[in-house]
């Protein structure tokens, strides 16, 4: 039997109402975006500051020990 005659005998529950929707965006994706957030920061975010003070502290060095700044 084909798919799509299966789905036209399935019966689709009604739209809820907009401010039922709302309140459960609110409470159930809200607070996975904002970990999700967390996270990117965490693992994104300092990974790169750190990866670019190390170049700078490295380079810093460099120029202490050797007289000359690295190229870009």
């Amino acid at each position: 039997m084909d798919p799509f005659e299966q789905l036209a005998g399935e019966k689709v529950p009604p739209v809820p109402t907009a401010r039922t929707f709302t309140d459960g965006v609110r409470r159930k994706l809200h607070p996975r975006l904002l970990v999700l957030h967390v996270i990117e920061f965490a693992f994104g975010a300092t990974w790169w500051a750190v990866m670019h003070m190390t170049t700078a502290l490295a380079a810093a060095a460099r120029y202490t020990l050797t007289g000359t700044w690295p190229p870009p």
